[in-house]
């Protein structure tokens, strides 16, 4: 949880909780659990997991016609202006007010999104529908020098790069294309993952099906447990760079980009996997779901950042026969509502 007050947090949105000691803070997020999981039958889970403040690596920042950027105030578009947001670490805070003074150079103004992402040898900013025009294109490139911005990106387009960003799954160095997946802190992707490889350690595993993989981040740690891992995204980008990086490091992975709200994988497909792990966006996997309810598959691993659709998730894989043996909350969004969870189930 944020530790102190935040002097934003009467108008911006991105936090519902501020001001309150953390055992009240943790109850508070336990019981929301806690009443989600009753309609599981499902009484008791693992202690929360949580972090210090200041750990985000990711900012999805919006920008106005004037200039400001910050975050929306609650149920409305209009912009909060921040300078800093104490969640966030202070690689990126150190870049709000510069992006400020480079949008008002910009020939012509916009309503548009800022990503930034800290990643592990630098900061790459991507730009969403902001109208740049060429004669801007000099400033960015003095913006991102001075700052030592790895890549700027618009839409589709590179604007600027020095040097290719990336991040490290496991010791494998993995490219990271414009807007791509990742878990908002260092500290918890690992601590997830630590989960993960908590449960398999001890077991020797065929095949494995990660699905909703993203660039791969448990597609390389679940490489050191199985003779072969299969992954699945809808994002084009991320497979393309999780195959790439699987052949260069000569890894026994193969990515599979596919439609999963549309088309999930059929429960005949899954059969052939010893483990499932799923990490699906906040709207959840329910027809993926329903496919993993009908399979043979023995252990599931679910990571749910949206306990609301992880429990709908969760009662078809009941109704498959499955039970949960385990789930893990974790902290990744303090001062919100929202709550990432790890789930265990398994099946006779």
């Amino acid at each position: 949880m944020l530790e102190g007050k935040c002097k934003y947090f009467s108008e911006c949105g991105a936090c519902q909780i501020q001001g309150v000691d953390k055992s009240e803070y943790l109850s508070r997020k336990e019981s929301y659990l806690r009443n989600i999981l009753k309609d599981l039958n499902c009484e008791s889970f693992s202690p929360m997991i949580t972090f210090p403040s200041g750990i985000r690596r990711r900012a999805l920042l919006k920008v106005d016609y004037g200039c400001n950027i910050g975050f929306f105030k609650g149920k409305s578009n209009d912009i909060v202006p921040i300078q800093r947001c104490p969640l966030l670490k202070e690689e990126i805070n150190a870049l709000i007010t510069p992006l400020r003074k480079l949008f008002k150079t910009f020939v012509k103004r916009s309503d548009g999104e800022i990503d930034i992402s800290l990643l592990d040898n630098g900061i790459a900013i991507h730009f969403d529908n902001v109208n740049l025009m060429p004669l801007d294109y000099p400033k960015i490139k003095d913006f991102c020098e001075q700052h030592q911005i790895l890549r700027l990106s618009a839409g589709n387009k590179e604007i600027y790069k020095r040097e290719e960003p990336f991040v490290m799954f496991n010791e494998v160095k993995v490219s990271y294309p414009f807007k791509s997946f990742l878990q908002p802190s260092v500290e918890g992707q690992n601590a997830i993952v630590q989960l993960i490889v908590d449960k398999i350690k001890e077991r020797h595993l065929a095949n494995v099906a990660d699905i909703f993989s993203g660039l791969g981040l448990f597609s390389f740690y679940l490489k050191d447990f199985s003779d072969k891992v299969v992954a699945f995204d809808c994002d084009e980008d991320a497979i393309k760079n999780l195959n790439n990086t699987a052949k260069f490091y000569n890894l026994n992975i193969k990515g599979n980009q596919v439609n999963l709200f549309k088309k999930p994988i059929k429960a005949e497909g899954l059969n052939q996997f010893d483990l499932i792990v799923m990490d699906p966006p906040r709207s959840g996997a329910f027809k993926q779901s329903i496919e993993i309810a009908k399979s043979n598959v023995k252990n599931v691993i679910y990571v749910s950042c949206n306990p609301l659709t992880f429990k709908d998730d969760a009662l078809e894989l009941i109704k498959g026969g499955y039970k949960i043996s385990n789930i893990t909350p974790i902290d990744q969004f303090p001062n919100t509502k929202h709550l990432e969870i790890v789930a265990m189930f398994e099946k006779n």
